[in-house]
């Protein structure tokens, strides 16, 4: 593998894994956190969609700062202001200043996805895209497995206060790792401004689905997957008697999932289908059953595979979504088109999980909660598959007579 692929992908994994061990934290911790401050439902709920509202409003600026100053160096600053925003979580006194940290955590969240959808794409021929984005994005569930398996047993141990503080050392790695990565700019050693290998070779424009339905997809995936995520510990310990403990082990069993769903979601969108659109709406088929099966109550040792399959379906999709933004995207924009389509996404995740949450605080009702979820993923795997496609003009794709060249 070419070494500024290794470097750029060694280092977004790491970056991806750090926010997200550090954003996630306060879900993972959510049961602590509601009791320190009194927090509703709706509140907890509210928690990871202020992380993402701060997300929505920096992931198109961040894009713009990514294809002009770098990848690297966005990257950097994003890893030291999350960081601020954790300190300023963990010593909050009051519940307002504990949400100021989460926000700011959330802006900084914004630059992650710009800059290191940059550094692993751009000397990657478009018929390994859907892997290396996977791959990249498994750092994500790497994060949050880490943050569910970890955080509450240390929190346990010590408290949530000193337990959220822990991602503090890996965000310093990685925040040294983007620093030595883009002082190689100089050397022209690293491209960081949207290249991709061969990009001059002629190649066949991928099939993509049109901006809206993508738009909808991801808006709606990416609600529900941080609704999934944000209230899963708490409906364990509520609904059905989890420890905290507990209740984060079966959040890291669906991040583990997620995990291996996105290094396999993201070889069948490379290897067997000839757009990315009927992985992505087969991802969503799979998260509706395995919500379906949550909505219905179920428990005991059915309880555990199910949510491995909600995990696998729903967390693992995101790293196909990616490739397909960057098989439409053009060359030397991509840090802008991954800016624009985030703001779908993160506006999914501001505003779906509050308003689940809302739902289940007007009906006391986990598996109505639950239902409404799987109807939704339901409606855009639909949307999704049944999509008109035209081929992305632009972009950088797979050459004719390559393995995928249908695509």
């Amino acid at each position: 593998m070419d070494r500024r692929v290794t470097a750029g992908l060694a280092l977004s994994v790491g970056a991806m894994s750090a926010s997200t061990f550090g954003t996630l934290g306060f879900a993972a911790l959510a049961p602590l956190e509601r009791d320190e401050f009194g927090l509703s439902t709706f509140a907890v709920g509210s928690l990871t969609a202020l992380v993402f509202l701060g997300a929505l409003a920096a992931s198109n600026p961040a894009g713009r700062l990514t294809d002009r100053a770098g990848a690297a160096r966005t990257l950097a600053g994003s890893q030291v202001l999350l960081a601020c925003g954790i300190v300023i979580a963990a010593a909050a006194p009051a519940a307002w200043i504990f949400l100021i940290g989460v926000a700011v955590a959330g802006l900084a969240y914004g630059g992650v996805n710009p800059g290191t959808n940059v550094l692993v794409t751009f000397s990657v021929p478009a018929r390994h895209r859907g892997l290396i984005m996977s791959v990249k994005q498994t750092g994500v569930t790497l994060g949050g497995l880490a943050a569910g398996a970890i955080l509450p047993s240390v929190a346990g141990a010590t408290s949530w206060r000193v337990a959220l503080l822990l991602p503090l050392t890996t965000l310093l790695m990685t925040t040294a790792g983007a620093i030595w990565l883009g002082s190689h700019r100089r050397t022209s050693w690293l491209d960081e401004h949207g290249r991709e290998a061969g990009a001059g070779r002629p190649r066949r424009a991928p099939a993509v689905p049109g901006p809206a339905p993508t738009a909808l997809f991801g808006f709606v995936m990416a609600g529900v997957q941080l609704a999934f995520v944000g209230y899963l510990a708490v409906y364990l310990v509520d609904r059905q008697g989890f420890s905290p403990e507990k209740a984060g082990a079966a959040l890291a069993v669906g991040f583990t999932a997620g995990t291996i769903g996105r290094i396999a979601w993201g070889i069948a969108s490379d290897r067997w289908f000839a757009s990315r659109a009927t992985a992505l709406g087969l991802a969503a088929g799979g998260g509706a059953l395995g919500l379906a099966i949550v909505a219905a109550g179920a428990s005991g040792w059915i309880l555990w595979p199910t949510l491995a399959l909600v995990g696998f379906c729903t967390i693992g999709w995101n790293g196909v979504y990616l490739a397909l933004v960057a098989d439409a995207s053009r060359v030397g924009e991509l840090g802008r088109a991954t800016g624009r389509m985030l703001m779908s996404l993160y506006a999914g995740v501001v505003c779906v999980p509050p308003l689940l949450g809302l739902l289940h605080d007007v009906t006391d009702s986990w598996p109505l909660t639950w239902t409404v979820g799987c109807a939704a993923v339901a409606g855009v795997c639909a949307v999704m598959i049944g999509a008109p496609r035209r081929a992305a003009g632009g972009a950088a794709v797979t050459p004719a007579g390559a393995p995928g060249a249908s695509r």
